[in-house]
């Protein structure tokens, strides 16, 4: 899980510093952070499923 959350770390970190200001852009500034929650979302997602797996039933 490290190696998937230091990815999904620096991914957030690259967008973050490429991502305007938002009175700069108000629009791409919502929607960097609409990847970056889709980003999260979908580690989390992966993440829960991943331990689903290694749980016996």
């Amino acid at each position: 899980m490290s190696v998937e959350y230091d990815r999904v770390k620096s991914k957030v970190k690259a967008i973050e510093a490429s991502r305007p200001s938002a009175e700069q852009d108000p629009e791409a500034h919502r929607e960097a952070n609409k990847q970056i929650s889709r980003l999260i979302d979908r580690s989390r997602m992966f993440a829960d499923a991943e331990r689903d797996r290694k749980v016996p039933l």
